[in-house]
């Protein structure tokens, strides 16, 4: 009897296990074609009308007809949003597009009640999104909040006045979403090198320490 329970655990902890496993392949897949569809269905609510009334004047109404018709409209309205941002990035890139690009930024940010909410996504976007800029030197560990090491991505280097002492700007981020944290200026003697990029610690962020390295490198004594 004793025999046939340890067997029935053991199947059923098999049987778990692998409803885990097959859970995990799912919900990356299942995610990504949710956000997909969204993001189909929110492009055409958009740009609907306006695919359609292109589709009917070029199309016989024959087609524009077909209930199946609908589908196709929806993902041309999406895959011309993503032919609009190529566009809009081709001309970003030029001198005369990132003029004209300052232009909304100052439209923007002189309409009151918005330009707060502007600022702030134009900061988040420019820091996140803007491979140039180079906003994120590089990654180290120090010791925040209390005693036990936190991954934090240096974003500027200063000089303290006087001393002449090295400070860091260190951005901590929250996980699994690095868009917000806390920004903490430390001396630079206190931190130590986390050894990978900083493309490398927001992966290790958003996988919540699932992507950590097999090795970390050794913790630096506290002052």
């Amino acid at each position: 009897m004793t025999g046939q329970n340890s067997s029935r655990d053991k199947m059923g902890k098999l049987m778990r296990a692998y409803f885990m496993r097959g859970l995990f392949v799912v919900i990356p897949v299942a995610v990504t074609a949710w956000l997909l569809e969204y993001a189909v269905s929110l492009t055409n609510s958009w740009l609907g009308p306006f695919v359609k009334l292109i589709a009917q004047t070029c199309l016989p109404a024959s087609i524009t007809s077909q209930s199946w018709f609908a589908d196709i409209d929806a993902i041309l309205s999406f895959l011309l949003l993503v032919i609009f941002l190529i566009v809009l990035g081709v001309v970003a890139s030029y001198r005369t597009g990132k003029e004209g690009l300052r232009l909304i930024d100052h439209i923007f940010i002189h309409i009151p009640g918005i330009n707060s909410i502007y600022r702030a996504i134009r900061k988040m976007v420019d820091a996140f999104g803007n491979s140039d800029a180079q906003s994120f030197k590089r990654c180290v560990y120090l010791y925040f909040p209390h005693q036990f090491p936190s991954l934090g991505f240096v974003t500027k280097e200063v000089l303290e006045e006087e001393t002449n002492r090295r400070l860091l700007v260190v951005f901590i981020p929250h996980g699994p979403s690095p868009t917000s944290g806390f920004v903490q200026i430390v001396p630079e003697d206190s931190t130590w090198d986390a050894g990978i990029s900083p493309e490398d610690g927001f992966k290790m962020i958003m996988s919540v320490g699932v992507l950590t390295p097999d090795k970390l490198p050794r913790a630096k004594p506290r002052n």
